[in-house]
């Protein structure tokens, strides 16, 4: 898996950043003209993968630290990354075979909402908290432990998206493909 693109918005010394990036990039620049801040755009990434959010912002020293100065709680800090991640899992057998999912780009976007310091509050509020993926439908045959790709039903989107603290799917596909999101997603 590679980033493909990265955005932020009101991060360190960031008003507005977008990047798309290639398989090998080098970071060039003067003193002081944002090289660790876009570095540290990555190490929270893997502070909020590896400890959560709230520990993600704590190590990077708080709401504070993390916001541009000059925006400031104003404007959300918002995040954005778009990868070529693929995977593939079956989401439901029908008559005319196995169907699978392929994924072939992932975009995960968050955005915080600053707040006045409450007690016992953190200072933020998350504003908005989306997954999607692009992918294809493909009719698969499995024949002698071997999966094999037969035909290409067409293409479609999974959206994850938590609002009010609920998580909802959103399945958009061809109106043809028997898929349905508990084929993908059980009810829990």
């Amino acid at each position: 898996m590679s980033i493909k693109r990265i955005r932020v918005t009101n991060f360190k010394s960031f008003k507005e950043l977008e990047v798309e990036l290639g398989r090998f990039n080098l970071l060039i620049g003067a003193n002081a003209s944002g090289k660790s801040n876009f570095v540290q755009i990555f190490e929270f990434l893997r502070d909020i993968a590896n400890s959560g959010l709230n520990n993600a912002i704590s190590m990077q020293g708080g709401v504070g630290y993390l916001r541009n100065i000059n925006v400031g709680a104003s404007e959300n800090l918002s995040l954005k990354i778009v990868t070529d991640q693929e995977f593939r899992w079956p989401g439901r057998r029908t008559n005319e075979g196995l169907i699978a999912i392929k994924t072939y780009e992932t975009t995960y976007e968050f955005a915080l909402r600053f707040k006045g310091k409450q007690k016992g509050g953190l200072g933020f509020e998350i504003a908005r908290d989306n997954l999607i993926q692009k992918c294809n439908f493909v009719r698969i045959e499995e024949q002698k432990k071997k999966i094999e790709e037969k035909e290409m039903l067409g293409l479609g989107e999974i959206n994850i998206f938590c609002t009010n603290g609920k998580v909802q799917i959103d399945l958009h596909k061809p109106e043809e493909v028997p898929i349905r999101i508990d084929d993908i997603y059980p009810p829990s």
